[in-house]
């Protein structure tokens, strides 16, 4: 049955998520208040390892839960069920838009979509932002979210910033490089 679930709800993460793999996080987060499989801060784990990781960001997701579920077997299906939707809607997108590449009509749709995925994208940051600079922490306000601000991870954040702008560090090597430094400071 846990095939099926994951088949399921993954599917329907590729089938709705415009804006490529960080647009996905939305999803992945209400997923995991839906089934409880993971919590929201194993999610912020999980983009972690997926960013170490080959491969675009939100497959890797769907291959870390199903094999965090259920074994090598549930990774498969997730990866399989999250991708179905795309290789189906890109052929029908890439058949419709050379048909129609001169249409007002679909570049003005195609403007509302960068909208909307922007929109996703910057909901996908607030949620990590929140996890990473503030412990997660549900019940922040004015009069006390100045106490639950994770200092260390702001620096740590600025100075990976910092060193992938002025020396071009890759994805990879900003991960271990705040892995050592965390294992230095003992976040």
């Amino acid at each position: 049955m846990i095939l099926l679930n994951l088949f399921i709800e993954f599917f329907k993460i590729g089938a709705f998520s415009f804006g490529g793999g960080i647009a996905t996080l939305p999803h992945i987060y209400n997923l995991s208040e839906k089934t409880g499989w993971y919590t929201a801060t194993e999610v912020t784990n999980m983009i972690t390892i997926s960013q170490m990781t080959p491969g675009p960001l939100a497959c890797n997701l769907a291959t870390y839960v199903g094999f965090k579920l259920d074994g090598f077997l549930a990774g498969l299906v997730a990866t399989i069920a999250f991708t179905i939707p795309a290789i189906i809607f890109m052929g029908v997108v890439c058949k419709v838009l050379e048909k129609f590449k001169s249409s007002k009509t679909i570049k003005t749709i195609l403007k509302v979509l960068r909208a909307a995925a922007l929109a996703i994208i910057l909901v996908s940051a607030f949620i990590i932002f929140k996890i990473a600079f503030f412990n997660n922490q549900e019940n922040l306000n004015i009069s006390n979210f100045i106490f639950h601000i994770n200092y260390k991870c702001i620096i740590l954040a600025v100075f990976l910033i910092f060193c992938i702008k002025k020396f071009k560090i890759s994805t990879l090597q900003s991960m271990i490089l705040s892995g050592v430094i965390g294992l230095i400071i003992k976040f």
